[in-house]
This record gives structure tokens, C-alpha cells and sequence, in this order.
């Protein structure tokens, strides 16, 4: 089975980030790097469980993406060339917690595929 978490997009991560806290009473937290990691039960953030994030816009994240947490990034992405889709950009390390890669499937939807990296 796979977990789904979202992405958003941002301009400015720390305005997003208030804004989400806010209006919904989300959690986030900040990471070494230019992502925010977000809990929309407004309980502390469990990096390990979170719900998703809140990213910089970049060329593959306009709007909102899905993230698909798969076992391995390297046999779904295969999956998704072969099933139509397109690889948009090649197997990411993102810090100390896994891997992603942007993938759009069969009707041009940017997803994101994520492994952790198990201890």
C-alpha cells in the first residue's frame, strides 16, 4: 500500500507557513533547507508522519502535487515511463530523510514519487 501527502507551492516558504498556521491551525516546521514540513492536525510535526509540505515554486511545482511515498523510486519510475508518463527530472537525495523524483502521468499531472530511507 502507498501513502499520499501533498505539496504546496510558495513564493515566500515563511508567509505560506503563517498563512497555513493561521487560517487552519496547521503545524510546520522548517527544515535545514527550503521546505517546510506541515501537520494539518495541529499536533508538533513528526518529520517521519508528516502530512506534506510547503516547497519554493519551481519549474515542476506550480500547484498542488500529490506526493506517493513507493519503496522504490527507481521500479515506479520504469512503471511510469512505461505506463505513458514522463520523468521530469532524475532520483533527488533530500537530506537525511529519502529520495524524490517528479514524474507527470499519462495526463500531464506533476506527482511526486518519495522512498525514505530506511534506518
Amino acid at each position: 500500500m502507498t501513502r499520499v501527502k501533498f505539496e504546496l507551492p510558495a513564493d515566500d516558504l515563511g508567509r505560506a507557513s503563517a498563512f497555513y498556521r493561521d487560517v487552519f491551525g496547521w503545524s510546520t516546521q522548517q527544515l535545514p533547507f527550503d521546505y517546510v514540513l506541515v501537520d494539518t492536525d495541529g499536533e508538533p510535526v513528526d518529520p517521519q508522519d508528516s502530512d506534506g509540505g510547503i516547497s519554493p515554486r519551481t519549474e515542476f511545482v506550480q500547484g498542488p502535487v500529490l506526493i506517493i511515498d513507493v519503496p522504490s523510486i527507481d521500479d515506479v519510475a520504469q512503471k511510469v515511463a512505461d505506463a505513458g508518463g514522463a520523468l521530469l527530472n532524475a532520483k533527488e537525495r533530500v537530506g537525511d530523510f529519502g529520495y524524490s523524483q517528479y514524474v507527470k502521468d499519462s495526463e500531464g499531472t506533476v506527482l511526486c514519487l518519495w522512498e525514505s530511507i530506511q534506518d
